[in-house]
């Protein structure tokens, strides 16, 4: 057998996850300068799906290391991350510690950016996951200071979401959430839930940090909205429905925007967050192919069990919890204050 043959015989075994068979022929093959890089990486993804994300977080760097230019190999001349050049690490933020508890969590997954498309080479290749077990919450080990939007291309409003936002919105009144027609959208978009707001005849609000969004928003469909974060937005409105959709897992201190949604949310008003769960039934089906493992904006990963906590802990009581019909593996919750 070639030393090709090896490598793809190996790869054939990891992916009918037969790990100790594949890691034998990876070590081996190792000590070949030429495929050594290659086999690093995929030790890296064993050492990941069993159990060792530290042996996978130094593998994945020491493949990097070892051949800067290894995206070529690893992906085809389609992916966005083809041509990437691995320049050594940029300093970035740790975190150890629970955002919630403050209790040391632990490592618990580790994945490469630079394999999803669009990876932004402003952000670290690797992306180590941390696990709290008091909170059943993770966040990323690492994070750049500033976010860098990589894609600053204009997003056109995607038309198959209307429906969508019209039974989500339905849901909310029929199930007697909230009746008032005032909505704030925290995080636009491209603005299709405003859009279909605005069409059923709710007064509508949006907010985004960017701003090409607000500005698309205001321009070509009229619609009220501002660039602002939610942390740091003032303001005495309240309103009667405020939708939070997959903007939650970005944000750097989730307390504190929950606790500032409370006080912008009307006594009889409804909150509806969208966001991500690993512990979703999507997730527990795909295990390491799940996308979400490998976002690179996102700085929280939530369970249903670290979501709830978060708004109790905020006044906000869920009452009603659906799997996402448009994003697999997410949850969606509705929320009311609690008296």
């Amino acid at each position: 057998m070639t030393l090709q043959e090896k490598f793809n015989h190996a790869h054939v075994l990891y992916q009918q996850k037969k790990y100790e068979e594949a890691a034998a022929i990876y070590i081996e093959l190792q000590v070949n300068k030429e495929v050594a890089p290659a086999c690093y990486y995929s030790l890296a993804a064993i050492s990941n799906a069993t159990g060792d994300p530290e042996a996978a977080y130094n593998l994945y760097y020491k493949a990097l290391a070892a051949n800067p230019k290894l995206a070529l190999a690893l992906f085809k001349n389609t992916h966005s991350s083809h041509g990437y050049v691995y320049r050594g690490k940029k300093e970035e933020d740790e975190r150890l510690q629970c955002v919630f508890c403050n209790a040391l969590a632990k490592p618990y997954w580790c994945y490469p950016l630079l394999e999803a498309q669009g990876y932004n080479p402003l952000i670290n290749p690797i992306r180590m996951w941390m696990y709290c077990q008091s909170c059943h919450h993770m966040f990323a080990r690492h994070f750049p200071k500033k976010i860098f939007m990589h894609n600053t291309d204009p997003r056109n409003a995607n038309p198959s979401k209307f429906p969508y936002y019209s039974q989500l919105l339905g849901n909310i009144r029929a199930r007697g959430f909230a009746q008032g027609m005032e909505l704030f959208e925290i995080g636009i978009g491209a603005s299709e839930c405003l859009l279909a707001a605005r069409e059923i005849g709710y007064n509508t609000f949006g907010i985004d940090v960017i701003e090409r969004h607000v500005e698309e928003a205001k321009k070509r469909y009229g619609l009220e909205a501002e660039t602002a974060d939610i942390n740091e937005y003032e303001t005495t409105r309240q309103w009667d429905v405020i939708i939070m959709g997959d903007v939650l897992e970005h944000v750097s201190d989730p307390e504190g925007a929950m606790h500032k949604i409370r006080t912008l949310l009307k006594d009889d008003g409804a909150v509806w967050i969208s966001t991500p769960s690993f512990e979703s039934a999507f997730s527990a089906v795909v295990e390491h192919e799940d996308a979400m493992r490998r976002q690179q904006y996102h700085l929280n990963y939530f369970s249903r069990e670290s979501l709830y906590a978060l708004l109790e802990r905020c006044g906000l009581m869920p009452v009603d919890y659906h799997i996402s019909a448009y994003y697999s593996g997410s949850m969606e919750v509705v929320a009311v204050k609690n008296a």
